[in-house]
């Protein structure tokens, strides 16, 4: 059976390392990455199975970013939008139009966190 794979983008290395440990724990492999632009070239060598992604990173709005290059890659790989303004994003606009799977609200619940990576993983 294939190993799951996700690739994680965070500039918050507290966040890369508990998502990791639960990830890996359950089976998942795992890579990092902590800038939108790192994290696309690893999607695009890496081929990961599904993407957990911050929005506020290098610019406030770089996961948004991200999900934009990601469509006009037309690059389909499922994606878990991880967020201290999920909620309030949600509000301003619809996220799940740029591609995003789910929105967590950080701090993420760690076990939700696993069964959307492998929800997600599995094509659904």
């Amino acid at each position: 059976m294939k190993t799951t794979k996700a690739l994680i983008i965070d500039d918050g290395i507290d966040f890369i390392a508990a998502y990791k440990a639960v990830l890996e724990a359950n089976g998942i492999e795992v890579i990092s990455a902590m800038t939108g632009e790192e994290g696309m070239a690893k999607l695009e060598k890496e081929k990961p199975d599904v993407v957990v992604l911050d929005v506020m990173m290098e610019t406030p709005d770089s996961g948004f970013e991200f999900l934009n290059e990601m469509n006009d890659k037309n690059l389909k790989t499922p994606v878990i939008l991880c967020s201290s303004i999920a909620k309030a994003s949600q509000m301003n606009f619809d996220i799940y139009s740029l591609g995003a799977k789910v929105v967590m609200q950080k701090p993420v619940d760690l076990d939700k966190l696993v069964e959307n990576v492998k929800k997600y993983s599995s094509g659904n």
